[in-house]
């Protein structure tokens, strides 16, 4: 749902500038790359035109941004301590969405075994660049290219964001709800939005000319979804967001157990 009058965090994404190392005003979070599978093939060739286009830029802001995000390695930690603890060490987990990245790494370094997916093939081959002894590959998060129940962990860290309708948003729910395995854990983070849902377009990112949307979430429709997904959520936050490092809009975390049977599935397979 679009709101009918500009509100902060639409104010703010009209001038997207990814957050990152001492970087000034307002800027996006590492937003998705991917787009739902019931989204207009053209909406998808717009969100990975745009990624490729910005790349050099996007990467050189947000590569180093965890290093002024202590919240956000916390919780990185934590995830990646419970996954193994519950599977072992080096379990396989997916970073969906995963940029250039940053967040794949920061995950590898604890243990896992990560793979990172993206719809940008500009950031997929960065990514392969900065961590050559991780693997990434191209593709979408609402139609995943694994093996049900691949993973023993998902992480969706600010990389739904491109997923504006509330099919697509169920679809990539249904996915993870596949791939990951019986007790594994998803990790979501959203930007949210002052009055619940909100969709804005930009045409600028970094300086540089994009043509995409952006989605601020209502944190207890999404806790629904999530639930309605096959997950019991365990644990909920809500951060301010670090001046001078990223833009200015809430933070919300959700860490949830895959526990049972989606009930979305059905309804994303009848789009």
């Amino acid at each position: 749902m679009t709101g009918a009058s500009q509100s902060h965090e639409e104010r703010e994404a009209d001038r997207v500038d990814p957050g990152g190392e001492g970087a000034k005003g307002p800027r996006a979070h590492d937003v998705a790359k991917i787009p739902g599978s019931s989204t207009p093939p053209e909406h998808q060739a717009r969100v990975r035109a745009s990624y490729d286009a910005v790349t050099d830029a996007y990467v050189e802001r947000v590569h180093d941004e965890l290093r002024h995000k202590p919240l956000d390695r916390a919780l990185l930690s934590a995830f990646a301590e419970q996954v193994q603890d519950e599977f072992g060490a080096g379990a396989p987990a997916c970073d969906a969405g995963c940029g250039p990245g940053h967040v794949a790494g920061f995950l590898a370094g604890l243990g896992l075994e990560v793979t990172g997916i993206d719809l940008s093939p500009a950031m997929v081959e960065r990514a392969r660049a900065l961590h050559p002894g991780i693997k990434f590959d191209v593709g979408t998060m609402t139609a995943l290219e694994a093996a049900d129940g691949s993973w023993r962990g998902l992480i969706a860290f600010y990389s739904v964001i491109h997923l504006t309708s509330e099919l697509d948003i169920r679809a990539a729910l249904s996915e993870f709800h596949r791939t990951i395995a019986e007790r594994g854990l998803l990790l979501i983070a959203v930007h949210l939005g002052e009055r619940g849902d909100a969709t804005v377009h930009s045409d600028e990112m970094l300086g540089v000319g994009v043509d995409m949307e952006f989605h601020f979430f209502d944190l207890e429709r999404l806790t629904a979804d999530v639930v309605a997904a096959g997950f019991a959520v365990e644990a909920r936050l809500v951060r301010a967001p670090y001046p001078d490092v990223e833009v200015q809009t809430t933070r919300a975390y959700l860490l949830a157990r895959r526990v049972g049977e989606t009930r979305l599935r059905d309804a994303a397979a009848r789009s």
